[in-house]
């Protein structure tokens, strides 16, 4: 094994402090600006509560993510690619493209309920209320015991005022699921509301 000198220890200690100050430096330098940016990020509609299915990472980060659909995707007429196509645009807070896509699936599958409860959702974001509370209300009729719409028609309903029918809607999903995450949630939003 080879001995350095005095000199040679001194050097190679020196540059070893000097990438370590480097690497430490790129690294907070990385993550102070990633902070900015994710902390930056436009909020979804601020003065429309956001509702529990956006979660803080789908409002955050997922406006970020830009996924643009082919011609193929968008002129198929399968309707699980479409509501698929639909939530992205949903989750980029592009309420007017995911509009038109969950309209299409139900043209297709008027009985898909899941479309109902997010076609309500997106138009009660871009504040057309009455047609938010038609839609959820015809996903209602179609399945009534579908504990998700519940959940959403009663947010629509508590947000616009409606108190008594947002805690029938709440004691509904609540009825159908207390103990999973909907009915959890239920709980929680109708006992804020009185």
């Amino acid at each position: 094994m080879p001995k350095f000198s005095a000199l040679a220890w001194v050097v190679i200690v020196v540059a070893l402090v000097t990438y370590g100050l480097l690497v430490f430096a790129i690294t907070r330098s990385y993550y102070q600006d990633t902070r900015m940016v994710t902390t930056q990020a436009p909020t979804a509609a601020p003065e429309v509560p956001v509702h529990p299915k956006v979660s803080p990472f789908d409002a955050t980060l997922q406006p970020a993510v830009k996924y643009q659909p082919s011609a193929e995707e968008l002129a198929t007429e399968d309707p699980a690619l479409i509501a698929r196509l639909a939530d992205d645009y949903f989750m980029k807070k592009e309420y007017p493209q995911a509009i038109e896509l969950y309209e299409r699936v139900l043209k297709i599958n008027p009985d898909d309920v899941e479309s109902y409860n997010d076609l309500g959702l997106s138009l009660f974001y871009i504040g057309q209320s009455q047609r938010a509370v038609e839609a959820l209300q015809t996903g209602v009729s179609k399945q009534p015991d579908f504990q998700r719409i519940q959940l959403t028609l009663g947010f629509v309903q508590a947000q616009l005022g409606d108190k008594e029918a947002a805690a029938t809607a709440f004691q509904k999903a609540i009825e159908l699921g207390p103990e999973n995450t909907v009915g959890q949630e239920a709980k929680r939003m109708l006992s804020e509301m009185q």
